[in-house]
């Protein structure tokens, strides 16, 4: 391929910007030179120095050595590491896009496929596209992308809602060109591309190019080649002020990176294959603002699932504590795994340095630092009022009076090894709590025969001590609206309720294990005396993560934990993934839109459109039925991401094959390199018939890679699947996610109530946003109701 050499001399117009276009190649070609060493890595640093002086004025852009390129217009290639690799980019007036590197001949290669490739943007939406024009020479027939391949066929043009009548009045050409898709074969391709050539050469390069985009995989490229042709869409060229408000516009957040400024070292960890989590972190223009923003009062910020609310949350964490140096900053969110998580997010923006003036925290370990500070003595005579009129009552003074102060706030037994749900085992053996079991067992299965009574009471249990203090509880309770609850308990009903749950905490105490919420009680008669905690137990800024997962009790005592207003309280969380039966009532606690500022982000930056699109059928839909039984849940109507995948996939299996299955995708995954290890995520949706344990005890013992329980660390471990519960996966990201027990009989989970199986739809719905390229379904037998519900916007299969 010939090249015209361009002179030193020429000068650029302005000082240009370095832009980062998602959609390009750029990103894995430069991982791809890291990883493989010696003279790539070589050429990686000098990438990098090339790079960032690209920036730097027409000075220094006139000392490197370029060639101009006429398969791509506009192109540019810089020598890089002594003319054995070169870095391709395009330019316009203003801005250079990194589009390639690599040695001489994949860069041949590469400008081989990408023949005519041009950046658009759409002069309504400005949306930017990378699409193709072919002029002269065409390119070849491209490979089909099997990562999106489903068993519904569906023609190339119908997958765009393009009818080709627009451009060809040849009724036998349009019947060929609507038929056309993955099982079309590159000869029946060649034959009818030449008969559009004898209709119209200008036409059956638009159609050749629109056809070659979908068949790589990429319809927004078939679009914008379409909006080409009718002008709805120009090049980045051709217009220089429009290019620079669509590269600002809220249309392209998702998927401009600006690069100019940051220095080779930076551009070095940007790139480096151990630091690719940094385009996890990566701000859009609307995070940016809330990040930067100084509020005056406490700060409320909702998202749809995947717009960044815990991204958000790492970077203000990091410019607070520079801002506020020499005062004390807490990120706080509900368990240690996504604590974690964050704490490796913030570690990254930092340089891997957790700043000393930042603590990340689960939920529960705060709260046990303060329960120490205070100890349980109010708690406690609080309890042995209620205990005098209890017909246990010798029983629970008598462990009231022997609770160790020492060991009062713990999860576990570290002796023994007894956990919570040991507890809550003990507690239903008691023979007194069976006995009045029972009389709330028979009147719950008056309403739903097959709901699990123990489990149901457990949950009411959450519910009662989340709204209302233990002083108050005998009264409040028996007024308590129950907002989510679909079985309406009578007074008698409550106060057996009320009996057995002194009984449990009874029970917890003697065995010194207490939950989440016994620690939040045990604080609440020292409400007044958390303005003078000392200063090792208060923060400067108090940011929360998963704000929806705590209670109003919760959220009473936090709010007077900063020591200052002014960018003190800042909560983040989605209501919609509000999955939990406590009591949350943001006005009860002064986080109301009064009182309180509200951000709220609409866009999704994770999801591609179908996931989301689909996954929003089944939120909206159940969201609806918890609004109707009085939970507050604001339902926000995403703007979907313009990025395009394959639908969700339900996949039908033989009973007892669901994990066999899910193992296999995964593999198949692994080995076409299609997704890295650590990006994919097998989720149980029905953890009582399918664990966790269950799952990676079935991993085939000859699969390439290791598999563990998802942690905060899971993008730690490059070379391992992660497996998890649906709650688990909460504020995590994957490319991949399997879901598996996503039958008729197991979703929702049977042992629910049947009118709260709200909770478990948007536990599905949480689950299936976690994914950024695909998500597969797994079930036997009869779809659960909440595939149905998804049907229309999901594909079918049946597994081999």
């Amino acid at each position: 391929m010939s090249e015209n050499k361009q002179t030193k001399h020429e000068s650029a117009r302005s000082t240009p910007e370095v832009v980062h276009f998602n959609p390009s190649d750029f990103k894995e070609a430069m991982l791809r030179l890291r990883q493989r060493g010696g003279a790539h890595q070589r050429a990686y640093n000098e990438a990098c120095r090339i790079i960032a002086s690209l920036s730097f004025g027409a000075g220094e852009l006139n000392n490197l050595t370029r060639h101009g390129e006429n398969r791509i217009d506009h192109c540019i290639k810089y020598d890089i590491s002594n003319d054995a690799h070169r870095l391709i980019t395009v330019h316009s007036n203003n801005y250079i896009y990194l589009l390639f590197v690599g040695s001489h001949d994949e860069c041949d290669r590469w400008l081989a496929r990408n023949r005519g490739l041009t950046i658009t943007f759409n002069k309504e939406s400005k949306r930017m596209t990378f699409t193709h024009v072919t002029r002269d020479e065409r390119r070849d027939v491209p490979p089909i992308d099997f990562a999106r391949l489903s068993e519904q066929e569906i023609p190339y043009f119908a997958q765009i809602e393009f009818d080709p009548g627009e451009f060809v009045t040849q009724r036998v050409l349009c019947r060929a060109l609507n038929a056309v898709g993955d099982q079309t074969s590159e000869t029946d391709l060649e034959d009818l591309l030449a008969d559009l050539n004898d209709y119209d050469p200008s036409i059956a390069n638009l159609l050749l190019d629109v056809i070659f985009e979908l068949r790589s995989g990429s319809p927004e490229g078939g679009r914008a080649r379409l909006d080409k042709f009718r002008r709805d869409a120009i090049a980045v060229q051709e217009d220089s002020k429009k290019e620079a408000e669509a590269l600002k516009s809220m249309a392209n957040s998702d998927q401009i990176a600006v690069l100019t400024g940051l220095s080779e070292e930076e551009l070095k960890q940007l790139f480096s294959p151990d630091k690719f989590q940094e385009w996890m972190l990566f701000l859009h223009p609307e995070q940016r603002r809330i990040v930067e923003a100084d509020y005056e009062q406490p700060t409320v910020l909702t998202g749809v699932s995947g717009s960044g609310k815990t991204c958000v949350l790492a970077h203000r964490a990091r410019r607070l504590a520079a801002k506020y140096p020499q005062e004390r900053i807490c990120v706080l969110t509900l368990n240690r795994s996504l604590s974690r998580l964050i704490e490796n997010q913030v570690r990254q923006l930092c340089g891997d340095e957790l700043p000393a003036n930042i603590q990340v925290m689960a939920f529960y370990d705060y709260f046990k630092a303060l329960v120490t500070h205070f100890g349980p003595e109010k708690e406690l005579k609080r309890l042995r009022q209620l205990a005098e009129q209890h017909p246990q009552r010798e029983h629970i003074i008598r462990t009231l009076d022997q609770v160790n102060a020492q060991t009062y706030a713990r999860e576990f037994d570290p002796l023994s090894g007894e956990d919570l749900d040991d507890t809550w085992e003990l507690f239903c053996d008691q023979p007194y709590a069976y006995t009045l079991m029972t009389y709330v067992r028979d009147y719950i299965e008056n309403y739903d025969f097959s709901l699990d009574d123990a489990k149901y009471l457990r949950e009411e249990f959450s519910l009662i001590r989340s709204a209302v203090p233990t002083s108050d509880r005998e009264e409040a309770y028996l007024k308590l609206e129950r907002h989510g609850r679909a079985i309406q308990f009578p007074e008698k009903i409550r106060k057996h309720i009320l009996d057995l749950l002194l009984l449990f905490e009874e029970t917890m105490l003697s065995g010194g294990i207490l939950d989440e919420l016994s620690l939040t009680l045990t604080l609440v008669p020292h409400l007044t005396e958390f303005k003078t905690l000392p200063a090792d137990l208060r923060f400067r800024c108090l940011l929360i993560d998963e704000f929806q997962d705590l209670s109003t009790r919760d959220l009473a005592l936090l709010r007077l934990i900063p020591t200052e207003r002014k960018n003190g309280l800042f909560v983040a969380g989605d209501t919609v993934q509000r999955v939990m039966v406590k009591d949350l009532r943001l006005a009860a606690v002064g986080l109301d839109i009064i009182n309180a500022t509200w951000e709220r982000i609409r866009k999704n930056y994770r999801n591609s459109r179908q996931i989301l699109e689909t996954a929003s059928l089944l939120a909206n839909a159940y969201a609806k039925h918890a609004q109707k039984l009085g939970e507050e849940i604001e339902i926000l109507a995403p703007e979907l991401a313009v990025r395009e995948t394959s639908r969700p996939t339900a996949v039908e299996c033989k009973v007892g094959s669901e994990i066999s299955a899910a193992w296999a995708y995964a593999r198949s995954c692994v080995q076409i390199n299609a997704r890295s290890p650590w990006s994919i995520c097998i989720i149980t949706a029905s953890p009582d018939e399918i664990p966790t344990g269950r799952i990676l005890e079935e991993r085939p013992e000859d699969f390439p890679v290791e598999a563990k329980k998802v942690t905060g660390d899971y993008v730690r471990h490059q070379d391992s699947v992660s497996v998890a519960t649906m709650p688990d996966v909460k504020g995590f990201d994957f490319s991949l996610v399997i879901i598996v027990g996503c039958g008729a009989d197991q979703l929702p989970n049977p042992g629910h109530c049947r009118k709260e199986s709200w909770r478990d739809a948007l536990r599905l719905y949480v689950a299936m946003t976690r994914a950024r390229d695909e998500v597969r379904l797994y079930y036997s037998g009869k779809p659960s109701e909440f595939l149905e519900t998804m049907r229309e916007g999901l594909s079918w299969e049946k597994s081999v």
